[in-house]
């Protein structure tokens, strides 16, 4: 079980349930590694799930690890018995925008900075 503010914390993280291709109101806080095998109680172990989602992750050979991608957003990995695998990353924070830029966009930024300055 997850204490209240961890709980609340995750529902505001996830948005909506964090398995694959489900966008179901959050009704259990998860392990990702299951406490009995040591998952800590923690937000970077923990995920917001539906019901159903949750009951099935739990069936033999479902397995669920989290990290955080190059933006430092949460991310799981579900990974089906067959060993296929999918990923979930939770939405962005609110008022944070990740821009990437390609190494041209940059240079044109640049170059256009200095023409501005020149005139």
């Amino acid at each position: 079980m997850f204490p209240k503010g961890l709980a609340t914390f995750i529902n505001l993280r996830d948005g909506t349930c964090r398995t694959p291709y489900c966008n179901a109101p959050i009704r259990h806080r998860d392990h990702a590694r299951p406490h009995r095998d040591g998952g800590p109680t923690s937000a970077a172990n923990g995920l917001g799930e539906c019901e159903a989602s949750n009951y099935a992750k739990e069936a033999p050979g479902w397995r669920v690890s989290t990290s955080t991608d190059e933006h430092g957003s949460h991310r799981a990995t579900f990974t089906t018995p067959t060993g296929a695998q999918y990923r979930s990353t939770a939405p962005p924070l609110p008022g944070m925008t990740v821009v990437n830029l390609s190494d041209l966009e940059v240079r044109i930024g640049i170059a256009l900075a200095a023409m501005g300055h020149a005139a």
